[in-house]
């Protein structure tokens, strides 16, 4: 299943779709402001999540559970990052990981670098500047023109600027050919989990492909 939310929406609530187990690609709301506590949490099936760079606050546990989600781009915007937003996002953080705390006598878990995870997912990128940009909901072609001698640049997850490119729901089809026009050897270029960027350009159904 897939969703595209309005850009006329600014603000996703409390639990909106909490428990959607079939919802694979979320398209957001270009103005969106802010996402709610558990607003998708446990969405077991959701892949990728490109946020607009009007978001300023996640909420608690927001993406909890999401365990396929690998694609994830946090905006320079952002100014708050809930706890446990991510906890069971095992396939995005490859790198870091939560760490817990549980009480013995009541069998409370508590986690211990909720700052440590938010941390690394907002900097993760800041040696890959053309990853980064290839997350943009408003990429164009002049940029990929600009990023392009990085193209076969890999991130800890062994993905490609294309691979993002790819499954960005922002993306048009001129923003690919320039890309691949002038980097052709990306096309079979695979992550660490063994696919190509065009694979997950079919997989997530991408618009220009209808």
């Amino acid at each position: 299943m897939r969703i595209t939310i309005p850009d006329t929406i600014t603000q996703i609530e409390e639990a909106a779709f909490c428990g959607c187990v079939s919802l694979r690609y979320i398209t957001l709301s270009r103005n969106l402001e802010f996402i709610g506590l558990a607003a998708l949490k446990a969405c077991k099936s959701l892949q990728a999540v490109f946020l607009p760079p009007t978001v300023t606050d996640i909420g608690n546990m927001t993406f909890c559970g999401c365990e396929s989600l690998r694609f994830f781009y946090v905006p320079g915007t952002i100014e708050h990052i809930g706890i446990d937003v991510f906890w069971g996002c095992d396939r995005l953080l490859t790198t870091v990981k939560y760490k817990i705390d549980e009480d013995e006598e009541d069998g409370e878990v508590t986690t211990i670098n909720n700052d440590e995870v938010n941390e690394w997912l907002m900097e993760r990128h800041a040696i890959l500047p053309f990853h980064q940009a290839c997350s943009s909901i408003s990429i164009t072609p002049q940029v990929i023109l600009q990023g392009i001698e990085r193209a076969t640049e890999v991130d800890d997850q062994q993905m490609s600027a294309l691979h993002i490119l790819c499954a960005n729901p922002h993306v048009t089809d001129d923003v690919i050919r320039s890309y691949l026009q002038l980097a052709p050897e990306a096309a079979t270029q695979e992550d660490s989990e063994g696919m190509t960027p065009f694979q997950y350009l079919c997989r997530n159904d991408i618009a220009f492909l209808d």
